[in-house]
């Protein structure tokens, strides 16, 4: 055996390894959320090894009730919970702020990277290392801002703060630059404006690196926890992931329900990137430019 095919076995056990650790938390919540309450509690007491753990991981009765409790709710629930309008406003917020976050973004990059402005390039340096502070430093200044303007408890406050990521920045102004700037000269000698050439030029050229923004926008959004936990109080207005912490029971934890709720949370985002998967690898190589 050649020293290539032996380094690519090698590599194909090791991916195959981590493919099996990344994949058995997501087979033991799907077990798992088929088991009631107490076959859940009971089921991993006295454990003789990992060869019990794993025979364990079935449901000794297989039961859809979480399922339907998520929805319809069911006994030791909390009713003050529901998941259907933290659904309505987890998608009112992430697609918001996945198109916000296109537009915005697109048009800062191209100005950054097209537009020559007095001292475009130290500021956009300057944002890119203010971004490096950890986001739990903005909380406070965040909040006293959306406070100011009436936002507390108002999906408001979700949206407009997430629109302007320095690094999706970033990564659309390096895609830019694989793009050549001849395209927008013939534009611009045939009479079209900036603006013109950002939507007829720059737009279906970062097309691929436009799908990848939206998918980190869309899964942000949509799992973001801290912030919507601090700015909203009503639970009629949570969204879905800082919302989960509402569908445990008022007297007891119920974790089959709690669980299958999380699997619900995980199928919108998944549904996206699998339909957008074919352009997730193209958009990231952001060293190429216009194909063909």
């Amino acid at each position: 055996m050649t020293t290539g095919k032996k380094g690519k076995r090698v590599a194909g056990i090791f991916m195959a390894i981590l493919g099996i650790l990344w994949i058995l938390p997501i087979v033991w919540l799907i077990l798992s959320s088929f088991k009631s309450d107490s076959d859940f509690i009971t089921s991993f007491a006295n454990l003789k090894g990992p060869l019990d753990y794993l025979t364990r991981l079935i449901p000794d009765k297989w039961t859809i009730r979480n399922y339907i409790s998520v929805f319809v709710g069911g006994e030791g629930a909390n009713t003050t919970a529901n998941i259907l309008p933290m659904f309505r406003n987890s998608f009112v917020v992430s697609i918001s702020v996945t198109i916000g976050t296109l537009i915005v973004t697109s048009l800062s990059a191209y100005a950054y990277e097209r537009l020559d402005f007095k001292g475009g390039d130290k500021i956009f340096w300057v944002l890119m290392y203010m971004s490096m502070f950890p986001n739990v430093v903005n909380l406070l200044p965040m909040f006293r801002i959306c406070n100011a303007l009436g936002w507390i408890d108002n999906l408001n406050a979700l949206i407009w703060p997430s629109l302007a990521g320095v690094f999706n920045i970033f990564l659309i102004r390096n895609f830019l630059k694989g793009i050549p700037k001849d395209l927008d000269e013939a534009a611009a000698i045939d009479g079209a404006g900036s603006f013109a050439i950002y939507r007829h030029i720059i737009l279906p050229s970062i097309k691929p690196v436009l799908i990848v923004v939206g998918l980190f926008a869309f899964n942000g959004a949509w799992n973001d926890l801290l912030w919507p936990s601090i700015v909203l109080t009503n639970p009629a207005n949570q969204t879905l992931t800082p919302g989960l912490r509402l569908l445990s029971g008022q007297y007891e934890q119920k974790w089959g329900l709690m669980i299958a709720s999380c699997l619900i949370s995980m199928v919108p985002p998944l549904i996206l990137y699998l339909f957008a998967q074919k352009y997730f690898l193209e958009g990231i190589s952001v060293s190429e430019g216009v194909k063909g």
